[in-house]
């Protein structure tokens, strides 16, 4: 398999840190240009996430935008809004990313 899909995958989820950082920052009174940030990182999220599904499984690709998404924007909002880090949330987080790793390991092998 190609490193392509994985490279979409990354900018899908790269797009959706934008996008929900941005969401964090209008909703904290910032101007609308932020809105418009918001739909255009959405789409493009979307966009990249659709062009790596043409390769990757649905269900890798999608549990990976998630989790990884998820572990991104847990660690933006404790770094930069002040957000808790509870031990909750970490075991959350460890649950999320032993499905992934259950999911790949699940995904049939590529015939050569």
């Amino acid at each position: 398999m190609s490193l392509r899909p994985w490279l979409f995958l990354s900018a899908a989820v790269g797009a959706e840190l934008i996008g929900v950082t941005m969401m964090k920052l209008m909703a904290d009174g910032s101007g609308p240009h932020a809105i418009a940030l918001v739909y255009i990182s959405m789409a493009a999220s979307f966009f990249f996430l659709s062009l790596a599904v043409k390769v990757l499984p649905i269900a890798i690709a999608y549990a990976t935008w998630e989790t990884v998404g998820l572990i991104a924007v847990t660690a933006i909002s404790y770094q930069f809004f002040g957000e808790n880090l509870s031990w909750p949330k970490l075991a959350g987080i460890a649950l999320l990313v032993s499905g992934v790793v259950l999911v790949n390991t699940g995904a049939p092998e590529e015939e050569a």
